[in-house]
């Protein structure tokens, strides 16, 4: 464009010189000519910038990660002139969409229309714009462009996926209820709260008979009042200096674990905090199965943007809570000696510590002999420390 611009420019300044220096009718018809051919160039342009029309369509705007999902777009021409020149500029995440949605350019003959259609599976949970994110028009001399955007953003949002535990093979988490938080009102034999399924420890007194024939399951009764296990999950949303793509790798996985061990931790009578830090200290609580949607919600457009270190979270939840018998579950893909430090302190104050690494792909990452010293040295001061790479299979790792 800029080169036309040129050109007209140049042109249209050689036939001021002509008519000035020479004047008569061949000057002038110069002059005349390219004056009027780029006021007529630019008024088709207009009417066709204030005259299209487009449809867009998206089959599903809330998915699963790997869900297909299709997308379509019209764009009219309801004139009786061509528009030669239009450029269709889409809004996606090149990484997640795997460059499906590319710049194209076209030209669209009267009473015509031009249709996209997509389909994608994107490969990372979050909330991405999706279709047009500005449409083009350009004029037949190729000196004026006009821009459209739209007023709104189309948004899908892209959920992890929820993997189901059989059973968690943790040193320190305590289902049953020989180890749960001790509750100080008396509990009612005649008043039964909920049923869940039978978890080793628990009294063969509470189990359902009648129910469990039924369901072919051990299934155990819960009275009101009774007590729970308690189990404290911190999140590490601290931004990673790696790649984008390595990034969305790690974060996933880190979500996932998250969902997974929330998933069976609600489903086995167990209370679940979820703490985070974003701008300030965040804790959801969930007592049961049906708040687990909330935090599900929650977790599938959270963003990994904070400069606060995990081991800070750590050590503000430790000072402010008196509950010793809280199993702390600690999610990260960044680990130091500061962080084993502080997970020290956190043993020596009665809680018990689980460390979820996430570890990025050591292929393409310098491996990091320090973070796998740390690691080993961990169990020794009474920490379970458990490590993840990105392809890693959660179930393969915890159910063992």
């Amino acid at each position: 464009m800029k080169k036309n611009r040129i050109l007209y420019f140049s042109l249209f300044a050689l036939s001021l010189f002509f008519i000035y220096f020479y004047g008569g009718k061949i000057p002038y018809m110069f002059f005349y000519t390219i004056t009027v051919t780029s006021l007529f160039s630019a008024l088709l342009t207009i009417i066709a910038f204030f005259r299209f029309t487009y449809v867009e369509n998206i089959d599903k705007i809330s998915i699963l990660k790997g869900e297909e999902f299709n997308y379509s777009l019209q764009v009219c021409n309801e004139d009786f002139f061509l528009y030669p020149y239009v450029k269709i500029n889409f809004c996606t995440n090149d990484i997640v969409f795997d460059k499906q949605f590319q710049t194209d350019g076209f030209s669209l003959p009267p009473f015509k229309k031009k249709t996209f259609e997509f389909s994608a599976k994107p490969k990372y949970r979050g909330e991405y714009s999706i279709g047009i994110n500005s449409i083009e028009f350009e004029d037949y001399l190729g000196i004026l462009k006009l821009k459209y955007k739209p007023n709104f953003a189309k948004i899908i949002k892209v959920y992890p996926q929820i993997i189901k535990l059989d059973r968690l093979d943790l040193k320190t988490i305590y289902l049953s209820e020989a180890h749960s938080v001790t509750n100080p009102k008396s509990e009612s034999s005649h008043i039964v709260s909920d049923i869940r399924n039978y978890v080793y420890g628990d009294s063969i007194k509470r189990i359902h008979w009648k129910l469990s024939s039924k369901m072919n399951e051990l299934l155990v009764k819960n009275f009101e009042s009774t007590s729970k296990a308690n189990s404290v999950i911190i999140l590490d949303l601290m931004k990673n200096k790696h790649e984008q793509y390595q990034n969305l790798l790690i974060e996933d996985k880190l979500i996932e674990c998250v969902v997974a061990f929330i998933y069976f931790f609600l489903n086995n009578w167990t209370n679940v905090n979820l703490i985070y830090y974003k701008d300030h200290l965040i804790q959801y609580s969930a007592k049961s199965s049906h708040q687990f949607y909330e935090i599900y919600d929650t977790l599938s457009k959270i963003q990994f943007d904070q400069d606060v270190d995990v081991k800070d979270i750590l050590n503000m939840y430790v000072q402010n809570n008196s509950l010793k018998k809280s199993n702390i579950l600690l999610f990260t893909s960044n680990v130091n000696y500061d962080l084993y430090d502080e997970l020290y302190k956190s043993k020596l104050s009665g809680f018990d510590v689980n460390l979820i690494y996430v570890s990025p792909d050591n292929d393409s990452i310098t491996y990091s002999k320090e973070t796998d010293e740390m690691l080993k040295e961990l169990p020794q001061i009474g920490v379970a420390s458990y490590r993840l790479n990105t392809d890693d299979d959660i179930k393969k790792a915890f159910c063992v």
